[in-house]
């Protein structure tokens, strides 16, 4: 009772504002800041044999019994929403980015897949990072094809969706089940880079603090 009329007396005198009434929390553009990992999807087009690529951050496990799960947030006006959309049941490959990639992280995530060949202008930017047949990793597709990759990634996650994609507006989201998932050999990881963040791709001015490719 004593604390309680002594904290009564204080608020009344004003000595109490600050803590209680001074956080005024404003407007903003900006979401929270996380650093979160930078993948990249690879998926394959309507012929059944073209890749395309794409840059994502929009990824997180679900969970791990009696599947282990992906959760992708897909912007509706993508070819790579497409590709899933079509819902035939193809495998593709959630890639996770080192700092190797860096250079791509424009296209990937600044060009659309319709105006021109991702993996194209990926040998063309960085000819050590051209698309490779994932098949020579020794990944198992179950007779279906796989899309071609980036060499180097830190992890490779082969996936298919579980279900409908659900709808989100502008995004949707896709559930995913892990397939396979295979990583760097010993000998290559001890003298790569380590995975890219949004925080790495912040600093270097690349993506701007609302999450979108910046104005070069």
């Amino acid at each position: 009772p004593l604390l309680v009329l002594l904290l009564t007396a204080l608020e009344g005198l004003g000595c109490l504002a600050p803590v209680a009434f001074g956080f005024n929390p404003v407007p903003t553009d900006v979401p929270p800041l996380f650093d979160v990992p930078v993948w990249s999807l690879a998926t394959l087009n309507a012929d059944g044999e073209t890749t395309n690529l794409n840059l994502l951050t929009y990824a997180s496990p679900v969970s791990i019994r009696p599947d282990r799960q992906y959760a992708l947030g897909l912007f509706k006006q993508t070819l790579t929403y497409e590709n899933l959309a079509r819902g035939d049941g193809q495998l593709f490959v959630l890639q996770l980015l080192t700092e190797r990639h860096i250079p791509l992280v424009r296209i990937l995530g600044g060009t659309s897949g319709r105006d021109g060949d991702k993996m194209r202008a990926c040998t063309q930017m960085e000819p050590g990072l051209a698309p490779i047949d994932l098949e020579g990793l020794e990944c198992q597709g179950g007779g279906r094809r796989l899309p071609m990759v980036l060499p180097g990634c830190a992890h490779y996650l082969v996936l298919s969706t579980s279900g409908d994609l659900i709808d989100g507006g502008f995004h949707d989201t896709a559930i995913c089940r892990v397939e396979q998932m295979l990583k760097k050999d010993e000998e290559y990881e001890a003298n790569s880079e380590p995975y890219l963040s949004t925080g790495r791709l912040r600093e270097l001015g690349i993506i701007t603090e609302a999450g979108r490719i910046a104005d070069e």
